[in-house]
């Protein structure tokens, strides 16, 4: 573990992210890991939200259970993963964890619009699989892998949780992921 880094602290606020997008509870007091992820287009990032495991998992049940398992095969299907693990798992550089997207390899330096993501706990940021980066083409792709039901309700979760999101992260085929 260490410091979750300057990248992964909230640019609305200036800060670290302090509590969950959800339920409101504060990360240092949860005795459980929390997510935050930002979506970037260019190099402005558009949308970012923290969420505690709980209510991350609370989310993803409401999904269909056809986009469960798609989503599920997306990600633990992929080949890259265990590789990613061995060449990685000595390091704690978040840069080297997010200098590639996680499911096609692209380098971050040739993609223009992504998301990254980092699993927290307390003030420390826990390694593998993430933090991680998926570029707009797999997100893209894992869009795709959504039921109506599954993308209404994460519109939903998008318009109930954020008083004014920004248009180009909530256009169909660029919504934020929940990683």
């Amino acid at each position: 573990m260490s410091d979750i880094p300057l990248l992964f602290h909230s640019l609305e606020h200036d800060e670290p992210f302090k509590k969950c997008l959800t339920c409101n509870r504060d990360f240092g007091e949860l005795d459980e890991p929390f997510n935050i992820t930002k979506v970037f287009k260019g190099p402005e990032c558009v949308f970012e939200y923290a969420i505690c495991l709980s209510c991350k998992s609370d989310t993803f049940q409401s999904f269909s259970e056809e986009s469960r398992k798609r989503l599920r095969s997306f990600s633990e299907d992929n080949p890259r993963l265990e590789e990613r693990r061995e060449r990685l798992a000595n390091s704690q550089n978040y840069g080297e964890w997010t200098s590639e997207c996680l499911q096609c390899g692209i380098p971050l330096s040739k993609v223009t619009d992504y998301s990254i993501a980092c699993m927290g706990f307390g003030n420390h940021m826990v390694f593998d699989p993430f933090p991680m980066m998926v570029c707009s083409g797999c997100e893209q792709t894992a869009q795709k892998l959504l039921s109506k039901t599954t993308r209404d309700q994460w519109d939903k979760f998008i318009f109930d949780n954020f008083e004014c999101p920004p248009a180009d992260a909530l256009k169909p085929d660029g919504l934020p992921m929940l990683v």
